[in-house]
């Protein structure tokens, strides 16, 4: 069953609302959300479309553009990307072209992690083990980006998500 995506986009941006779509830095920064349903060719080649239509098991990358609108350089951007309820972040998918740290939140960018989030569990045998918490209850993505971004220029960063259920 495919769903349109205008039922997701009001999610998505009700989502983005509360999860913090943000960019924090010193300066004039203008930022835009990108969603792109990724599909492959029989040959493997990946394609992009805009998410007009998802359904469960669906990949789609979200691209976060900010673009310095000033006439300094911005130093100390932080970029915050939700993961929205009903997906499952993509490990190793965050990526920009620029030196930053990535960091993790399971609580809606309240508790942030370089590494990707682990629990413990406490077994039968009374033994405490860690381990990774699933990539569904991943949040949120940031990047602190390390590098100042120029005057007039733009960085994109990327993530992507697999949709598990569409909210509705």
């Amino acid at each position: 069953m495919k769903y349109v995506l205008s039922r997701v986009s009001v999610f998505l941006l009700l989502t983005l609302l509360a999860s913090g779509f943000t960019a924090q830095a010193q300066g004039t920064v203008s930022s835009r959300l990108e969603a792109m349903k990724v599909t492959r060719d029989a040959a493997g080649v990946e394609a992009f479309a805009p998410a007009g239509e998802v359904a469960p098991g669906d990949l789609l990358e979200y691209r976060l553009v900010y673009a310095n609108t000033g006439s300094t350089g911005i130093s100390q951007l932080t970029v915050n990307g939700p993961v929205p309820k009903g997906t499952a972040y993509l490990p190793n998918s965050a990526a920009a072209a620029t030196r930053h740290t990535l960091r993790y939140s399971y609580d809606g960018g309240k508790t942030w992690v370089t590494t990707p989030p682990v629990r413990e569990v406490r077994a039968a045998d009374g033994q405490v083990r860690r381990e990774p918490l699933p990539n569904e209850e991943i949040t949120n993505i940031a990047w602190q980006v390390q590098e100042p971004l120029k005057a007039g220029s733009s960085q994109t960063y990327r993530y992507r998500v697999r949709v598990l259920a569409v909210p509705g």
